[in-house]
Parts: structure tokens; sequence; C-alpha cells
């Protein structure tokens, strides 16, 4: 039996309340890999099989031939009755059955021995039909996550999707929150060192300027003005680069946008 392709609509309810759902194309009628509740992990794949089996509809009922047998007595015939087709990824043996009497009809059971090629991924391979990867690149794209801004509850979802265990996603999500601390402290601390040197501009052109005044009697309020505004501009990134410094959990956004 071959399953036409198609995108079946899956939709689950988990057992702790929370409903997600996803377009799937079955492999041999089935799920191609393993699917895990966002918000508990609970496996999900037993219902989203239910749910394929109900799109697709029953398998069709035997088919029954009737096989003129050889000449050898009168009125003497050979019935062949085809089953379901096995198990996915088997096939089953044929089994012929005892003949009753030398006049008497014999009856065989024949499998289908048909050849069947599975289009699912290798064992503990995730399926990029349906977004998910493995481990490690998991744990690169939620780094990634984490630095552009998402929040820890949005990384816990995304990494339970792709297979972790709740306990395994908090550990990570958790750690990576870490590294942002860090990397966010890194940008505070640069932003201080140059707005400390954006702030000094001002004092220093106005030394010049004093000393330009005390030989020509003029003072130049344009440049004095154009310095004073950088001081400012040095001055803000002082003050925001302190609080990412002491306090990094309250800086929002992507961590790249900063200096």
């Amino acid at each position: 039996m071959q399953f036409q392709k198609c995108m079946v609509p899956i939709k689950i309810e988990c057992e702790c309340g929370q409903h997600y759902a996803f377009d799937v194309e079955p492999v041999n009628g089935r799920m191609p890999s393993r699917v895990a509740c966002p918000s508990c992990g609970i496996d999900g794949t037993g219902t989203a099989n239910d749910t394929i089996a109900r799109h697709l509809g029953a398998p069709p009922e035997p088919i029954i031939r009737l096989v003129e047998g050889p000449a050898q007595t009168p009125q003497s015939s050979t019935i062949f009755v085809a089953p379901p087709p096995p198990p996915l990824g088997r096939v089953a043996p044929a089994v012929e059955s005892p003949v009753l009497t030398s006049s008497s009809p014999r009856l065989s059971v024949a499998a289908n021995s048909v050849q069947r090629t599975s289009h699912a991924p290798a064992p503990g391979r995730p399926d990029p039909r349906l977004g998910l990867v493995d481990h490690t690149q998991a744990e690169h794209e939620a780094r990634a996550k984490a630095m552009w801004g998402d929040t820890k509850e949005q990384i816990v979802s995304y990494l339970m999707i792709q297979g972790f265990s709740a306990p395994e996603a908090n550990d990570l999500a958790t750690k990576l929150f870490k590294e942002r601390a860090s990397a966010v402290r890194e940008k505070g601390i640069r932003k201080i060192i140059f707005g400390t040197g954006l702030m000094c501009i001002p004092v220093v052109a106005l030394f010049g300027l004093l000393a330009v005044h005390a030989r020509t009697g003029l003072f130049l309020l344009k440049p004095f003005a154009l310095a004073v505004m950088a001081g400012l501009y040095g001055l803000w990134l002082f003050v925001n680069g302190l609080l990412m410094a002491l306090a990094p959990k309250s800086e929002r956004g992507s961590v790249a946008d900063s200096i």
C-alpha cells in the first residue's frame, strides 16, 4: 500500500492544556519524527499519528483472487487470498495452509511481498521538513536568539520543540542568558571609556579657545558649541554604559546594536 504525498494539518491539545499545531507530510502514513509539547515536553507523536490515520482513511480490504490449479483431479482449484500489507518496514513471508483432501479446494494464503522503500530520515536524525535540527545547531540558534533579545520563555519553548527536555532547556537558557549578560557588560565598559573621551573634548576646546582669545581677542563660539555637543553625547554614553555594566539584565534588544 502506498500513501499519496500530501500535507496533513496536525492540531494537538496536550495534557497540560497547551495547544500547538503544524503541517506535516506523512511518511508511510506516520510522522517522520517525534514531536513534543513546547510547554511541558510530553511526547505528542502518538496523537499526531492518530490524526494522520484519520486524515488518510483506513487501509483497503484484502484482495481475493481465484486462480485455476493444475488439472490433477476434477473440479480442483486453488484460492489465493492477499491479506492487508504487513507492518511498515517489514515484509511478511508467504504461508501456505495444508491441503484438506485430494478433491477439495486447496486454500493458500500469500502475503504481499512488494518491496517497500522508506523515505523517512535515518533514525536519530531530525526531519528538516519540520524545522528540526540537531542539538548542536539548536544550541547555536538559541544563543543567537538570546543575543537578539528574545525572552527566556521563548528560548525554552524553541529548545523543547527541538527535542530538549524541560530541565535541559531551562539549564541551557540560563547559561545563554549569563553569556548575554557578560556581553552586555563588556559593551557597557566600552561605552564608559568612549563617553569619557568625548566628555573631555569641551574642556580641551575651552582652554584652546581661551588661548586664542588672549592672543586675538576673539572667542570662537561655533567650535565651542560643537565641542559641547560632543561632550553631551559622551555624557549620555557614559551614563548608558554605566547602567549596562551594573545591570546588564535590564538591557533589551540586540546586543550587536550597542557600541
